[in-house]
């Protein structure tokens, strides 16, 4: 052990303090803590970085200016500026002040299978909806028009564009062949009293068990056509034989029957008579519904 320690430990003079190595120097006085209310004066806060001027023979460039109107010297730089707020001010100036502008498309421009759907969009609240936002998002009309004619035209193309009702000539298709010699003003009642028979026959097949939901689906998706009417109108034939020969007039035969008629169905269509209505009277639409069946001949 005592080998070890003098082969390992450094040799030290006497006078040397214990733990070897050099002694140390001698200790700096502490700091004298500063008397209350005699702080030093806080060190001065460093300077900016100066910003560094461009390098020799290179154009200065603006902080977060993109590369693509970056020059080579400062006049091309400004240059490129220049057009770019050029382009944004043609875009401004594009853009209408009223949402009437967005409306006015080029139809005989449009393709031919869109034609009809872009002319109805005039009329159309949902897109002078979409015509509020582009002005102001600042979107020009013609920007808006192609965005459209895309749209429109791929639907077409993928077949889901619905046709364009034309009321005029749906309503035409359904006048009924004994009153076409008749003036406009019986002509419109004939029109509509077929159509009307039509909604009251779905109205009557609620009772019967069909659902008020499918019934309310089956008149939206029909009543607005002539095809629609003439589809409702053959299912009420085959249901009721009114597309069998008749050789003997029934009692709703003639005007007086058709006068009942017209009365029980407006009698019919009470809210009362629904049966999902707080005050649905079951024996009254029982009655009324008996009285129905017997004047057509049910």
């Amino acid at each position: 052990m005592k080998h070890l320690l003098e082969k390992y430990l450094p040799v030290r003079s006497p006078d040397e303090p214990s733990g070897g190595g050099p002694a140390p120097a001698p200790s700096a006085p502490a700091p004298v803590a500063p008397a209350p209310g005699d702080q030093p004066p806080a060190p001065p806060a460093p300077s900016p970085a100066p910003v560094a001027p461009p390098a020799a023979g290179q154009p200065y460039k603006p902080q977060g200016l993109p590369e693509t109107m970056y020059g080579k010297d400062d006049r091309e730089t400004m240059d490129k500026m220049a057009t770019a707020l050029n382009g944004y001010r043609q875009r401004d100036s594009a853009v209408p002040d009223k949402i009437e502008a967005y409306n006015a498309f080029e139809i005989d421009k449009a393709p031919e299978a869109i034609r009809g759907q872009l002319q109805a969009l005039t009329a159309d609240p949902l897109f002078g909806a979409v015509a509020k936002v582009a002005m102001d998002e600042k979107i020009p009309v013609a920007t808006l028009h192609k965005l459209t004619t895309a749209l429109y035209s791929q639907a077409a193309e993928a077949g889901i564009l619905e046709a364009v009702v034309d009321p005029v000539k749906e309503r035409a298709a359904l006048l009924p062949d004994g009153a076409k010699s008749l003036p406009k003003a019986d002509q419109d009642k004939a029109i509509e009293a077929r159509m009307q028979a039509n909604e009251d026959f779905v109205k009557l097949m609620i009772p019967q068990g069909l659902d008020k939901d499918v019934a309310e689906h089956a008149l939206l998706m029909n009543m607005d056509t002539a095809m629609g009417n003439k589809f409702i109108e053959f299912f009420a034939s085959k249901m009721t034989g009114a597309d069998k020969a008749q050789p003997f007039g029934g009692p709703g035969a003639g005007p007086a029957g058709q006068n009942q008629r017209d009365a029980l169905r407006k009698e019919m269509a009470a809210p009362e008579m629904d049966p999902q209505h707080p005050k649905f009277d079951r024996a009254r639409y029982d009655e009324l519904d008996q009285k129905y069946q017997k004047l057509v001949g049910v």
